[in-house]
């Protein structure tokens, strides 16, 4: 009779039988998996009354949730409860065929779904992409083991045994103590027989480890075997439980590592098993490591559809428990990414928007500047010229014919030379010398010729004073000079990004320079 305790009962019916599935469930709460023998002692039964159901042409869908503990204390098949199930850890067990057929299966099903069965009450965990070589998780447990569920959990059908009979005697040797001896069988039909040949190379087990590969690491090292002790050595690992239970629980608050660990027991498998369909097209097939990066790189997302060509299991990214998370994770990285790309652009936007009302202030002020400047020179040049023009005999009057008129007055100041620069202030803009640019003109006298491009640029080839100003690299530097008599009479300088104080520098350094001397105002803007 099996051994194995039923789970207390937390508000369920007192006649509810009681299934292997809350077996595995309870122990799972108490970060306890089932010792080798208790799961043998269920599962040897199991395997016995499928059996006898499968040689009478009846189908099951067979799971944990479907195994049910008699009045004997026996653990069988309980038909009212073999339907299809909906727990993803019940949906784990049944075998590929079954999935992909949305139907009831037969004894290679039930074979499938037997050493899933064991393998999870052994390990913790259900079996699927992620799952662990059960000495992986527990040391102590048997080669046999391994190599039995192997054979059991063979994805391809064509390559599974399907006799029951000689699953249940070959799981009787590995625990001959604990459960009930069923009939004698040939293990040998494990491997072979008239209408099969096992390969294991096409089983959901992992590939074994090289010896040299660290042990990955999981959250099955944590959940703890039960087995009865007493005296000092019960309390011992007592304390050990509940140290290693603690650890258990801080690496599942922990996001981080409970990835790596996830991650880390999914690249145990190396194998290309997964194809990706996306817009139609299928990608791959990957093993766990490509495909974890190619959702990492945003390649693939949680809609993309992810089909196990080991299993044939299909469904989107974010219904594959172990692949959701990096899915989810790599959705959250682009949504950070995006937010960071709104906020720049919108300060892009912001800053774009005050340089342009700063451009615009300046321009206006400069605009108003002008005008007044404009308006003072004309107005006192006005009643400079007419007075000039009444007393000086040599002015010319152009509105008489060229007629000369007035009294000779000396001249003051030995000007002369075609008219001087003079009413130039050392600080007005370019724009202001420009309005105030009010050349005489005397009919027969020679003028001298204006400067070339090369006299005009010289002083300022180069842009040395840039550097004496602080000007950064990045810098853009609008200068415009209004050039007379050999000095910079008007000068506007404009950076981008504005700086009043690098502008004020270059217009200083620009004002100190000197060109060939002209009486005649020669002007040019130059950028760097």
């Amino acid at each position: 009779m099996s051994a194995v305790a039923a789970p207390a009962s937390k508000g369920v019916q007192a006649n509810a039988p009681v299934t292997f599935r809350a077996i595995i469930d309870s122990r799972r709460a108490e970060d306890q998996r089932l010792g080798l023998d208790d799961a043998i002692a269920v599962i040897v039964p199991v395997c016995v009354d499928l059996k006898e159901r499968h040689a009478k042409g009846e189908s099951f869908y067979v799971h944990p949730s479907a195994i049910a503990k008699g009045p004997d204390g026996l653990y069988r098949l309980n038909p009212q409860l073999a339907v299809n199930p909906k727990d993803p850890r019940d949906r784990a067990a049944l075998a590929p065929e079954v999935l992909r057929a949305n139907g009831p299966g037969g004894a290679r099903a039930s074979v499938f779904a037997v050493g899933a069965m064991l393998y999870e009450a052994v390990c913790g965990s259900p079996v699927g992409p992620g799952m662990r070589r059960p000495r992986d998780v527990d040391p102590k447990l048997p080669e046999a083991l391994e190599h039995l569920l192997a054979k059991a959990l063979v994805a391809d059908p064509s390559h599974r045994p399907d006799d029951l009979g000689a699953l249940a005697a070959a799981m009787h040797h590995l625990a001959p103590m604990k459960s009930i001896p069923p009939p004698d069988a040939d293990v040998s039909k494990l491997d072979r027989s008239d209408n099969f040949e096992v390969d294991i190379r096409l089983s959901i087990m992992p590939p074994e480890r090289d010896s040299n590969i660290p042990m990955p690491p999981g959250s099955g090292d944590n959940l703890q075997i039960v087995m009865p002790q007493s005296g000092a050595a019960a309390a011992s690992a007592a304390a050990q439980a509940a140290a290693t239970q603690a650890m258990a629980i801080a690496a599942a608050k922990d996001p981080t590592r409970h990835l790596a660990s996830l991650k880390a027991r999914l690249e145990a498998d190396p194998r290309p098993r997964y194809v990706v369909n996306k817009a139609r097209m299928d990608h791959g097939p990957f093993n766990a490591v490509e495909l974890l990066q190619q959702i990492a790189s945003h390649k693939f997302v949680g809609g993309d559809t992810l089909r196990d060509e080991l299993t044939g299991g299909a469904k989107t990214i974010d219904e594959w428990e172990e692949f959701a998370p990096f899915a989810q994770h790599a959705r959250l990285h682009r949504d950070i990414a995006q937010e960071k790309k709104e906020v720049a652009k919108i300060e892009k936007a912001e800053k774009t928007s005050g340089r342009a009302k700063l451009f615009i202030g300046i321009i206006g002020a400069i605009a108003l500047l002008a005008v007044g400047v404009l308006f003072v020179v004309k107005t006192v040049g006005s009643r400079k010229d007419s007075g000039e023009l009444g007393d000086d005999p040599s002015a010319v009057d152009l509105s008489g014919g060229g007629a000369l008129k007035g009294k000779k007055k000396p001249v003051g100041g030995g000007g002369g030379g075609g008219g001087g620069g003079g009413g130039y202030v050392g600080g007005m803009s370019y724009e202001a010398a420009l309005a105030s640019n009010n050349q005489e003109i005397t009919m027969g006298a020679k003028s001298g010729p204006d400067l070339t491009d090369g006299q005009i640029s010289g002083p300022m080839r180069g842009g040395g004073f840039l550097g004496a100003c602080g000007t950064p690299d990045s810098m853009k530097v609008t200068v415009r000079v209004a050039i007379k008599n050999g000095r910079a009479v008007g000068v506007t300088v404009i950076t981008n990004p504005s700086n009043a104080g690098v502008a004020g520098c270059i217009d200083g350094a620009v004002r100190r320079l000197s060109w060939p001397s002209s009486s005649k105002m020669d002007t040019f803007t130059t950028q760097y």
